[in-house]
């Protein structure tokens, strides 16, 4: 689950007492004396013969809960987690209210990432005790937070913190803080993460939580800092939108100026609060550049990101920017929230080269990680980076490549296109090669072709950088209103004569 908060694997043992259910009424006498075998073979420690006889009961009786439950478990400690899932399921198909066989599948499905179904399966459990188990509170809250749910992530993070005063569970306050940023409370968010460092002090995610500590602290303090000369602040009320003009010919314009444009939303002009870029040194609308690496083969051909290329790339340069890092095979991984910690940057690379190189849907990812991104609020610019081949290797995705473009236009997001020559003929199909490079001039990003060795990385994040000096932001702030509601922002040069614009709109909900 990359940097997403996680519960440690080892709470699964901790999940099984060691008393065995009693034996239901109406179970054949074959069944139950295969499941008291069973029973003596598993406490002598013999976990095979142990296996075979509860097989056999569930065989002989298929609503055998009991015999289910067990199996599960034993299949379970085999690190046999899809015939472990398949047996905690038939448990809870024999009798819904058997409550045990709930938490250890909603932890086989947290350890998947199968979020979806990490929120039926605790959903279920809560239904039929909501005071017992804050571990099936934080569960929830984690597979809503993975779903995009954060209102519903925040409510289970809330309750599983009230029902462990003594922070059994820390992972449940690094949740919440996470959820807070999001929210865009940034004091609120260093709280939980003082609180989860204060209960774990040395756990495994301890490091990657101090990171997190300093990046909140510091958005607090420029958040409550008094206006110095500019116009921009970090409210929820300022709606900004990115884009570039240029000419029939030559390089983009850099002395555009408020007056030569219009923001619309809905069509309707409004009065602009944020205008930055051209040859205006300042910056100081949040950019959040997320970097998408397709783990097929192609990948294994990029630098390691290294601390000396953000220190003299980007960062630097830009301190309003910060990067985020995704990676994906058969499914989508994020790696590091957006960060400007050079050594968080790096483990979050090195964990790329982990991930297994399978199946790689790459529209499908795409649209996942923008929608991902793109939960921090209407006053930050987005820009999204993806290192691939082109090929679109997933049953059905190359049909997602239209909603790709489309998330990306409606959040503001930039998409910038890198293909990556993992031969000398390029593996992917014509058309889904067409379709990535594409999103590019869809997006307002650009696209860059051909690398290979080890000098793809710093070179394209200093082409980016480049990107973010062309960069015009225009915002301003938004009307308050009822129930919120879908409202279409757009920039509109007021003379075509001054060039294109590209980029310049937005979807946003208030």
């Amino acid at each position: 689950m990359g940097n997403v908060p996680s519960v440690p694997v080892f709470l699964l043992l901790a999940l099984f007492g060691q008393d065995v259910g009693t034996v239901p009424a109406g179970v054949p006498k074959e069944a139950r004396r295969a499941f008291e075998k069973g029973v003596a073979a598993a406490k002598a420690k013999r976990a095979d013969e142990a296996i075979r006889d509860y097989e056999q009961a569930a065989s002989l009786f298929p609503g055998y809960a009991d015999a289910w439950y067990e199996l599960g478990k034993l299949r379970l400690e085999r690190k046999q987690a899809d015939a472990a899932r398949d047996a905690f399921e038939a448990a809870i198909r024999a009798d819904p209210k058997y409550v045990e066989a709930y938490l250890p599948l909603a932890m086989i499905e947290n350890g998947a990432g199968h979020w979806k179904q990490l929120v039926n399966v605790t959903d279920g459990l809560l239904r039929l005790n909501a005071i017992d188990f804050p571990l099936a509170w934080l569960l929830n809250g984690l597979g809503n937070y993975n779903n995009r749910n954060l209102e519903a992530a925040e409510k289970s993070a809330r309750e599983a913190q009230r029902l462990d005063p003594r922070q059994k569970f820390p992972e449940t306050s690094r949740l919440l803080g996470s959820i807070l940023v999001h929210h865009g409370d940034f004091a609120g968010a260093a709280e939980q993460f003082r609180r989860y460092l204060s209960a774990a002090p040395a756990g495994p995610d301890a490091e990657a939580v101090r990171a997190a500590l300093t990046e909140v602290e510091k958005r607090a303090r420029d958040t409550a800092a008094p206006e110095s000369g500019t116009t921009f602040r970090t409210e929820t009320t300022l709606a900004v939108v990115r884009f570039q003009v240029r000419p029939k010919k030559g390089e983009v314009i850099r002395d555009l100026a408020p007056e030569d444009i219009e923001i619309r939303e809905d069509g309707v002009a409004q009065k602009i609060a944020v205008f930055e870029g051209g040859r205006v040194a300042a910056r100081t609308v949040p950019v959040e550049i997320s970097l998408l690496f397709d783990c097929s083969a192609s990948v294994d051909r990029i630098a390691a990101l290294s601390s000396r290329v953000f220190r003299e790339g980007l960062l630097d340069e830009f301190p309003n920017a910060s990067i985020a890092i995704y990676g994906f095979s058969d499914s989508l991984a994020r790696l590091s929230r957006p960060t400007r910690d050079a050594s968080t940057l790096k483990k979050a690379m090195d964990l790329v080269a982990s991930i297994p190189k399978r199946d790689t849907p790459l529209f499908g990812s795409i649209a996942d990680t923008i929608r991902d991104a793109a939960t921090t609020g209407a006053n930050v610019i987005r820009m999204l980076v993806v290192f691939s081949d082109g090929e679109s290797a997933s049953p059905g995705d190359e049909a997602r490549a239209d909603e790709a473009a489309r998330v990306a236009k409606e959040s503001g997001t930039a998409v910038f296109p890198v293909i990556l020559d993992s031969s000398e003929n390029s593996v992917g199909s014509a058309g889904s090669i067409h379709d990535f490079m594409s999103l590019a001039s869809e997006t307002g990003g650009k696209q860059f072709q051909g690398f290979m060795g080890t000098d793809v990385l710093p070179t394209v994040l200093k082409a980016v950088a480049r990107e973010i000096r062309y960069d015009y932001v225009g915002g301003f702030y938004l009307a308050a209103s009822g129930k919120p509601k879908s409202h279409k922002i757009e920039v509109v040069l007021r003379s075509k004569d001054r060039g294109q614009l590209y980029g310049g709109s937005r979807t946003i909900m208030h």
